[in-house]
């Protein structure tokens, strides 16, 4: 075969022919510069650059300098990334012909690859001044053109690239980042779909057509390709980058969405492939820590810190990680290691000040908030965060003004909402507290959880339909707002009630008319009987029913506890010592088990000493839980019994609990269930509150009363901690008070 035979054959694509074709030749004439040439450029066809690389440097060491040599030796060494080396036999490849299309797109790939973009963008132009209708320059321009951040100019030559070349899906996918970065996802989905409708097994594409429609199915589906991908050819690098992003990506859908376990599962995928990726161990770790597993995030963060220890987000992660495990101090000191590494780092000024606050280290969470706040102005987390400090300081209209700004800076800030609404309703506002109090659906960390039922929501309706109304928050909560059924009753309403299954028979004894259901998933078919016209969460009631302090009832009570029990628990306790002369019959409940602020509420039993001391009083233990060894200690050391009712479970029955408060002649309760229950049942109750850090809105502010329990005292800490002062003062109170009396 002669030399113009192997070149047809070359053209044509039959380049087993074409090398035979060449070989003879060379056979012939060894000096043939050309066939050593083509035969290179075969060789770099078939992705064997660096003979592709000998062959040709023979050719040019024949033949001298040639325009064509040079430039598909450039390409070929650009696939070896001898990118320096491509440049300058590039630029050599135009100098002799200036007028090369292939020579100039070759040196603009290359500059490129070597990070010279702006000089990368020159060569494309020139190299579609000679061929402006090739697609593939526009395409590579426009690349170049987005690296560096000129989007506009990028996607006119995209635009022009899907234009010429319809079926250019890699055009059509980078148009899609470009959209797609541009917070344009439909448009940035339309290209990410055409891309796949021309590659279906473009994984690159399947990722964000799933980042940009949120849709965890496409995601899946990337996963599911890359995996083929991979296990078609292990060793390939770009199959395996595409199955690490995928799972990435994925995972971090996934969190967004709160499915926790499936994010972690995802990014622990992600790992096997990336284990050194100290961003992916961190978003790894958030969503461990976010489902509850610290301690497993500490161990992931830690590995980070040790392949990038100058990464400040890693410290600030791992703070978060040892914050869940209440280990505030390592939290302390690891968020002051982010901010020192970063110097302005809101983010970790913020959360350390959250830590500072569990250690009730106030003032230098305060500072904190202050900090972040002088670093960045606009944070409205900081402001918030500062006004939740300035509360629990007892600096409360410095507090209600932090919240407000909170609320200009972002008015889609749920949390800074919701903390104004506990200020304001705390302060006696109702009217602008309720209607904040709305966004409580809105905040993240809220325990309230919104439900979801096929009726519109109540809004103070007065036509007839039955009302379906749901519990929230804790059982005391519960107790609190359902002393408004009674005017939901009266407007001609029937109501249903979801609550905690240990109020039903509490509730329907109280309320006549009243069915009262336990909440469930899914709901009890009662909830969704036929009649139901509207439904509303129980303390949104509020916005309706108690407007002002004007709306709520002056009553001494409105649950009814179960009348034989009652009677049964009196004449127990009042066995307990002859009635002529007896004392008055106290119960008294002094824990909380709240995760959030019970340790705030809660004394030991040995700090009630005092009262408990006063002479002629009956005590009567209405504390949940077990208090065998409490009661025991008391009686020992200071001779004093308090009555236990055997059989009773404080927890659990709380029907039981309510009769044995309204046994009593008095309750002296922390902030509690028992409380409440005693003071809805009408006993008189003094309650101990702590300082704002623990005080919950209800029991309002600069006052010894509430509206919501009228024959309600209360005793406030003056200072978070410190109980001697009102422990004393009931000492006191409790030496004066006579049953029926209104000491």
């Amino acid at each position: 075969m002669g030399f113009a035979s192997a070149v047809e054959a070359h053209k044509a694509g039959r380049l087993d022919e074409a090398e035979r074709g060449y070989r003879q030749v060379l056979a012939a004439h060894p000096k043939h510069a050309d066939a050593w040439h083509l035969l290179g450029v075969i060789e770099q066809q078939r992705g064997r650059s660096a003979v592709s690389v000998e062959h040709i440097q023979r050719a040019l060491a024949l033949n001298g300098p040639q325009a064509g040599y040079l430039a598909n030796l450039g390409i070929a060494l650009e696939t070896l990334g001898r990118g320096a080396e491509s440049v300058a036999a590039l630029e050599q490849a135009v100098k002799i012909e200036p007028g090369s299309f292939g020579a100039h797109f070759a040196l603009g790939n290359s500059l490129r690859g070597l990070g010279r973009l702006e000089d990368a963008v020159e060569r494309y132009k020139m190299a579609l001044t000679l061929q402006p209708d090739n697609p593939s320059a526009h395409n590579n321009l426009g690349n170049t053109l987005r690296d560096l951040g000129r989007s506009d100019e990028a996607a006119v030559h995209y635009r022009r690239t899907v234009a010429l070349q319809p079926h250019h899906a890699r055009a059509h996918y980078n148009l899609g980042l470009l959209l797609r970065d541009g917070d344009k996802s439909e448009d940035a989905a339309k290209h990410f779909r055409q891309a796949l409708s021309i590659v279906p097994d473009m994984v690159e594409a399947r990722i964000n057509l799933g980042i940009v429609l949120q849709d965890p199915e496409q995601l899946e589906q990337a996963v599911r390709e890359a995996k083929k991908a991979t296990a078609r050819n292990p060793t390939d690098p770009a199959a395996g980058n595409n199955l690490g992003n995928a799972l990435c990506e994925l995972g971090m859908l996934y969190k967004r969405q709160k499915r926790l376990p499936q994010a972690v599962e995802s990014l622990l995928a992600a790992t096997e492939l990336r284990p050194n990726d100290f961003i992916l161990l961190n978003n790894l770790a958030n969503a461990l820590t976010e489902s509850g597993q610290a301690p497993e995030a500490e161990r992931h963060l830690r590995h980070a810190i040790e392949r990038a220890p100058q990464l400040a987000e890693s410290y600030l992660h791992l703070g978060n990680a040892l914050k869940a495990q209440n280990r505030f101090e390592e939290a302390v000191s690891a968020y002051e290691t982010a901010i020192s590494l970063k110097g302005v780092f809101t983010k970790a000024r913020i959360n350390l000040s959250g830590a500072l606050q569990s250690l009730e280290q106030y003032e230098r969470a305060l500072k904190n908030y202050e900090e972040a706040l002088r670093d960045d102005p606009t944070s409205a987390e900081a402001a918030s965060g500062k006004g939740v400090i300035l509360e629990a300081l007892g600096r409360g209209d410095e507090a209600l003004a932090s919240f407000q700004q909170a609320r200009e800076l972002n008015p889609d800030f749920a949390e800074a909402h919701r903390n104004a609404a506990i200020a304001l309703l705390m302060r006696g506002d109702f009217k602008a507290g309720w209607d904040a109090y709305e966004w409580r659906w809105r905040y993240e960390d809220s325990a309230v959880g919104w439900r979801d039922f096929p009726y519109p929501v109540w809004q103070g309706e007065d036509s007839e339909g039955a009302v379906l109304v749901w519990g929230e928050q804790g059982v005391g909560d519960k107790v609190l707002y359902a002393g408004m059924i009674p005017e939901l009753l009266a407007r001609g309403h029937k109501v249903v009630i979801e609550t905690d299954a240990r109020l039903i028979s509490l509730f329907e004894r109280s309320f006549p008319g009243l069915t009262a259901v336990a909440k469930s998933d899914p709901p009890d078919p009662i909830a969704r009987r036929g009649d139901i016209r509207w439904h509303t969460s129980i303390a949104s009631l509020g916005r309706w029913l108690r407007p002002d302090a004007g709306s709520f009832p002056k009553r001494a009570s409105y649950l009814v506890p179960d009348s034989p029990r009652r009677l049964r628990y009196r004449e127990l306790l009042e066995g307990t010592q002859p009635k002529s002369g007896a004392g008055p019959i106290v119960g008294i409940s002094w824990g909380s088990s709240n995760p959030r602020i019970g340790q705030h509420k809660s004394l030991n039993l040995g700090q009630w000493t005092p009262i408990l001391r006063v002479p002629g009083v009956r005590f009567v233990d209405l504390q949940y839980g077990d208090t065998s060894s409490a009661r025991a200690a008391v009686e020992s050391e200071l001779g004093v019994t308090i009555r236990h009712i055997p059989g009773l479970d404080l927890r659990e029955d709380l029907d039981g609990l309510a009769a044995l408060a309204a046994a009593c002649d008095l309750v002296i309760s922390v902030s509690s269930t028992t409380a409440h229950l005693a003071a809805a049942v009408g006993c008189p109750t003094w309650i101990m509150v702590p300082a704002s850090a623990g005080s919950l809105w209800y029991w309002m502010q600069g006052t010894d009363h509430t509206p919501w329990y009228p024959g309600v005292t209360i005793f406030r800490q003056a200072k978070l901690g410190q109980w001697q002062e009102i422990v004393a003062e009931i000492e006191g109170r409790l030496r004066a008070f006579k049953p029926g009396s209104s000491v």
